[in-house]
This record gives structure tokens, C-alpha cells and sequence, in this order.
């Protein structure tokens, strides 16, 4: 059972009841402890004249054991121990006509009538652990072909005559299981022990890999009776572990067919041998645990008609200023929805929100750049300006080594930037376009954190200066791409008015105003666009700050922020507006005078951008009280705001040394990290070496 992981079934609800497993096999004994209350009135015994369902051999009743020993306090449990088992013997000893020493043995003729009394049944499920040399005569085939077209799949054992037997492929009956006509109804079962490898005695999958599954058959423990139990091998008891997960998922899932749940467990099959389908693994190793997680694309419905498709290969990340917020929705977005094979599975749809990677480039130092630079002046004192720039190649600080902690959307390839400038008079122009991630070097002192949440790759600047006041106005358009995907571009936008008074040499006054058009999510947020979770948003915001001169060795550096944001999705938005904010303040001293063998040093404490306000709402499907029930929807709300406020305290320096390099230094305390309450205090210590030449 742990090496199926049936526990990850029997946790989802799934026992096997009211689900009827057949099977063909020696017969069973009634009064077997462990399948008390388990064993069908029906069991019969179809061989003409005899009428002893309870034969004197132990087979049957161990194979029976796997499927649907009882959780009982004692011996063990089978994978679905709520299962009802019929059981048909069927084995005449005279007909073992290859080996006269063979106690059991299963005559053509007896086998076809098991299987018609499996119809006449209505069993779901048949395990038949059984086999033979060459192939069974078209009286059988027609019997099998009946079973099929009326529902039934099977469980059939590979054969214990390892890897040489038949060319290396499993025993019939098993092999029907990829003849054309009954494929999708039949998995032949091989065995592994313990250890995941496939047991020397075990048939491999040969010619019916693709419908070919390996359970546990070594060591297993079966037919119990309260003091002791049968310990077996032979894929006679791996095939019983396949015919149980059957029917959990049919007794789980009531809207699947016996053919879709041989599907599931093909599909699902946990990986072994050489990668993919291969001759002695066939599809792998039965894992109970995939075969009950959502298969492709699970589709939650959604009041508009919409849906969403929630996949384990896509995923979502909100923007930093929310924090926590999703983590926190109390499930607000819990809902159902639909995998491929239109199975109902619970959903939390805030998990497919992933947090914001931590925001850890403020403590990284700017990556090394190398620049070329080229200069034309003009007439009436213009000039025209042409710089290029790429990342410094396998620089342990170019930000691409760093995108899985930063920016985990972007690839891996080396930053590059080209800007043009034109200068003339009092005003000037500027266009900049990068790739990889590169920076926009249009880092004006003013609302700089709301610009950046765009990250552009694309931008173009204005400026003009009026007296003491220069007036600039830029805007950007950025693409996202994620290594493997493709390329969403135009998908975030900025634009920005900034007007800067100086109002003495060291003091200065900024005020700036500005717009975000984000497709995929607000704030910095990161979601496909055609995944059903991208939030498309509007954001305005505003800024105050500047520079101010307390003394002549003294300056304070401040600035604060203000956004608005509305948004809405396919399944979630905004129905109070989201209100954030942002604060920074620091002072800065030339400290040579200090005596603290320092040319600068600067103390500062600042609050990352963080929501502050807004309710978000969606509307979604309730988890039904039965299988079928008509979906209900109901409203569903939670707060935009995350739980902490982070604080970041920052104290650095920059040491002239003899030689006319710098050293500059930094120490970080962050609290409540990421906007989380309660998050572990991080402490960072930087340090840089430079010199300009």
C-alpha cells in the first residue's frame, strides 16, 4: 500500500464502496477474517457440476486479500477495502495438460464462462490472475469482446516466467491487452519489489508496454487471520493491486467509464526504466497518487461562462505590494473545477498565485556594464549621442545569474541596451530600447519604483528646462518572457510627468504623476495571459520627494508615494479600489571631517511599496453536495492588503582609497520581509571595489 501510496486515495474519500471486482480465480474461503463483510452472495463457482465456490486451494483468496482486506485493526489492508469482491472460481486441476503437477489450472471453457457470469454480474472491474503460453482460441476472444463492449476492464497478471519467457513479453490472457480490439480495456501487470525494480521473476511489458503498468509483488502480505498472514510473490498479487486502484477511481470519480480509468492509470503511471514508455517498465510503476491529482488542464468554471484553466506547468506570481494577501484569502477562492477526463476536484485558485520573488536587487550592486559611446555635435550648440552597453560577460554580478530570485519571468541571456540622445539648448530628447531584462537608464529621482514595476524594454524621453524648473515627460512599453514560453509583448506600459525644482545648488524639490497599463497583473504582477489568472489593471500614481540641505555637510533625501488600482479579470477583481504607498527617507553626510576615514556615509529607512487598502471579489462556483449536483456560485471576497509592513534600514559608506579606487559598504536589516508579518528579521551585508581610470 505506502508503494502505490493508496494512503493519498484512501485521504481524498476514495475506499472502493459499492464497487464490484471480479475474480476468476481458485475460488475464495468465506470465512477468510480479513475479508469479513467483503465477499459478494454472488461468488460462485462455474465449473459444471461441482457448485464449490470455496475451493480448497489459497490463491484466490489472497489475490482477493490485495484488493479488499478490511480496515479492520488487523493483518493488512487492501487497496480498496471497501470493494465487494465476487468471486468466480474457475480452475479444473485436470486441465493443466503442459504441467500434470500443477495443483490449479484454468481450462479455456471454464474462463469463458467466468467471464460471462462477470456480465450477468454487473462487476465493474475483473482481476484475473492467470496465465498461459499462447494465445486462448476465438471462443475466449468473443467471451473477452462481450465484457469490453459492456463496460467491464480488467486487471490481468504479465506471468512469472521472467525476462526470457515468450520473447520477453507477458503471458496471455495479459496480452490482449494490446490487441487492437480490447485495447484501453485490458492492463497487464507486471512486478517490482520494494525498491522500485522490477522483480526477476516478473514478465517485462514487451509488446503491450503501452498498455503494461507494474505493481508491487514482492514480499506482499495478504490472507490474514488475525494471528498470521501469507507473505507472497508473483504477479499474481501485483494485478490485484491494479484491479483495487480501478476501483477507487471508479467509486471516486462516478463519472468515469472503466476504459477512462485504465486511461488515468497508463497516464499516470509513476516513471521507471528508461525514460518514456519502454519494454520492460511499459508505462511504469502504478502510483496512486498522480492518478488522483488533476490530468492536463483543470478548467474551473466561472460565473461570466468563462473559464479558467488551472495547470502544475503554469503559474502566477502578484506583485510585491500585495504581500501576503492571497496567501491570506481565508479561502475565499477555494472552487471546484474539471481535469481533462471531466473528474471534479477541489481547487484553490489563490494557489496558483505564487508570492513575488524576494526584492533582493535593491541589495545587489549595479552588474558591471561595458559601454561605447559615440559624440556628434551639431549646429547651434547640438549634440547627437549614441551609447551601447551589454552586461559584462560571466560578471558574478550581471542580474541574469540573479532572475530566479528577482525576476524568475525572464531568461537567462546576456543584458544589452542602445540609447539615442539629442540635445539642443534647454531641451532635449532620448529614446533607450534593451533586451534581456537591461534597465532603463530613465531614472529620474521621482516615482522611479512606479515606472520600474513596467519593466520596459522600450522607452522614450522629453525634456526642457524653465528657469530653475526642468520638466520631463517619459513613457515605456515592455514585453515579458519566461524561458520555454512565449513572448507576451506590449504588455506593460508607463507613462510619467516629472517636474524638478532646484531651488539652490544642493537642494531640490520633485513632484511627479503618472500612469501604469499592466495586461498580465497589477503592480509588478506576472500571469499569462492566456492562463485565466491575468489581471489586467490600471494604476495612477503620484510622488513627492527631493533633496534638501540641513547644513552644509548634511543633506536629507525623502520621498513618498501614492498609487490607485483597478483591475479586472476573468474570475476576480477589484471591487474596492486598491490604495498603495510607498516611503523613503535618508540623510547623507560627507564625512571626511568626521573623522570615520569615510568620504560619505548614509543612514535610511523606507517602506517598499505596499497596499495599504482595496477588497478583491470573484465570483465561484460552491463545492457541490453530490457528484452531479448543478453547480452553484456565490460570491467571494478578500482583502488586498498583506499582513506586514516591510521596513528595510540601511546604513552604507564609501571609502576613498590611496590608489583612486572606492570601496564602498553596506548593511541592510530588513523586518517583516515581502509585506509579512512575522517574517524572520534578514540581515545583508554588501560590499563593492571600483575604479574609474
Amino acid at each position: 500500500m505506502a508503494n502505490i501510496r493508496a494512503i493519498n486515495a484512501w485521504n481524498a474519500g476514495a475506499t472502493g464502496a459499492g464497487i464490484t471486482v471480479g475474480v476468476i480465480d481458485s475460488g475464495i474461503h468465506f470465512t477468510q477474517p480479513d475479508l469479513a463483510g467483503r465477499i459478494s452472495a454472488a461468488s460462485t463457482d462455474v465449473v459444471s457440476g461441482r457448485s464449490t465456490p470455496d475451493g480448497p486451494d489459497d490463491h484466490g483468496t489472497l489475490v482477493s486479500g490485495v484488493i479488499a482486506a478490511g480496515f479492520n485493526g488487523f493483518g493488512t489492508i487492501g487497496v480498496a477495502y471497501e470493494s465487494t469482491i465476487v468471486s468466480i472460481r474457475s480452475d479444473t486441476a485436470g486441465e493443466c495438460d503442459d504441467d500434470p503437477e500443477e495443483d490449479v489450472c484454468f481450462g479455456t471453457s471454464n474462463l469463458i464462462r467466468a467471464i460471462d457470469y462477470a456480465i450477468a454480474a454487473n462487476v465493474k472491474v475483473v482481476n484475473m490472475s492467470l496465465g498461459g503460453e499462447g494465445p486462448m482460441g476465438t471462443a475466449f476472444e468473443a467471451a473477452l469482446q462481450r465484457a469490453v463492449n459492456a463496460g467491464i476492464v480488467f486487471a490481468i497478471s504479465a506471468g512469472n516466467e521472467g525476462a526470457e519467457a515468450t520473447g520477453g513479453n507477458p503471458e496471455y490472457p495479459g496480452r490482449y491487452a494490446s490487441d487492437p480490439r480490447f485495447a484501453g480495456a485490458i492492463i497487464v501487470v507486471g512486478a517490482h519489489n520494494s525498491s522500485d525494480v522490477m522483480a526477476g521473476f516478473s514478465n517485462r511489458a514487451g509488446v503491450s508496454a503501452n498498455n503494461y503498468l507494474s505493481g508491487p509483488g514482492v514480499d506482499v502480505i495478504t490472507g490474514c487471520d488475525g494471528t498470521s498472514c501469507f507473505r507472497v510473490n508473483g504477479t499474481s498479487f501485483s494485478s490485484p493491486a491494479v484491479a483495487g486502484a480501478l476501483a477507487l477511481l471508479l467509486q471516486a470519480f462516478p463519472n468515469l467509464t472503466g476504459r477512462q480509468a485504465v486511461e488515468i492509470l497508463l497516464t499516470t503511471a509513476r516513471e521507471a526504466g528508461a525514460a518514456g514508455t519502454d519494454a520492460v517498465y511499459g508505462r511504469g510503476l502504478l502510483d496512486l497518487v498522480q492518478a488522483f491529482q488533476p490530468v492536463g488542464s483543470t478548467q474551473v468554471g466561472t460565473l461570466s461562462g468563462q473559464s479558467v484553466s488551472v495547470t502544475r506547468e503554469r503559474f502566477s506570481y502578484t506583485g510585491g505590494a500585495f504581500g501576503d494577501a492571497f496567501r491570506n484569502s481565508g479561502g475565499a477562492l477555494d472552487t471546484v473545477g474539471h481535469d481533462t477526463f471531466d473528474r471534479l476536484f477541489r481547487v484553490d485558485l489563490a494557489g496558483s498565485y505564487g508570492m513575488a520573488p524576494r526584492g533582493v536587487a535593491n541589495m545587489l550592486p549595479r552588474a558591471p556594464r561595458q559601454q561605447a559611446r559615440l559624440m556628434v555635435e551639431g549646429p547651434l550648440g547640438s549634440t547627437l549621442t549614441l551609447t551601447t552597453g551589454a552586461a559584462v560577460q560571466d560578471s558574478p554580478w550581471d542580474l541574469a545569474e540573479s532572475t530566479n530570485v528577482i525576476t524568475p519571468w525572464l531568461d537567462e541571456r546576456r543584458r544589452e541596451d542602445m540609447m539615442v540622445e539629442f540635445s539642443a539648448g534647454r531641451g532635449a530628447a532620448a529614446f533607450w530600447q534593451g533586451r534581456n531584462g537591461a534597465r532603463s537608464p530613465f531614472e529620474l529621482g521621482a516615482a522611479d519604483n512606479f515606472a520600474s514595476l513596467a519593466q520596459v524594454d522600450r522607452a522614450w524621453l522629453g525634456a526642457v528646462k524653465i528657469g530653475a524648473v526642468t520638466l520631463t515627460a517619459d513613457t515605456g512599453v515592455g514585453d515579458r518572457a519566461m524561458p520555454f514560453q512565449a513572448r507576451e509583448e506590449d504588455v506593460s506600459s508607463y507613462a510619467r510627468f516629472v517636474a524638478d525644482w532646484r531651488t539652490s545648488s544642493t537642494s531640490r524639490l520633485r513632484f511627479a504623476v503618472g500612469g501604469l497599463d499592466e495586461k498580465m497583473g497589477p503592480l509588478g504582477s506576472y500571469a499569462p495571459l492566456d492562463s485565466g489568472f491575468a489581471l489586467p489593471s490600471t494604476t495612477t500614481f503620484g510622488s513627492v520627494g527631493g533633496q534638501f540641505a540641513l547644513r552644509p555637510n548634511l543633506f536629507l533625501n525623502a520621498e513618498m508615494g501614492w498609487a490607485r488600482t483597478d483591475l479586472s479579470g476573468r474570475f476576480l477583481s477589484l471591487s474596492e479600489t486598491a490604495i498603495s504607498s510607498t516611503w523613503a527617507l535618508g540623510l547623507t553626510t560627507f564625512c571626511k571631517q568626521l573623522g570615520f576615514g569615510c568620504e560619505s556615509l548614509t543612514w535610511s529607512i523606507s517602506q517598499p511599496l505596499r497596499t495599504e487598502s482595496g477588497v478583491f471579489s470573484a465570483y465561484l462556483a460552491d463545492s457541490p453536495a453530490g457528484y452531479f449536483d448543478e453547480l452553484t456560485f456565490s460570491e467571494r471576497t478578500f482583502s488586498a492588503a498583506p499582513s506586514g509592513r516591510q521596513i528595510d534600514m540601511s546604513l552604507g559608506s564609501v571609502h576613498r582609497l590611496g590608489d583612486g579606487s572606492a570601496l564602498s559598504l553596506r548593511g541592510m536589516v530588513t523586518r517583516d520581509d515581502q509585506n509579512v508579518r512575522a517574517s524572520p528579521t534578514t540581515f545583508t551585508l554588501m560590499g563593492s571595489w571600483g575604479k574609474t581610470f
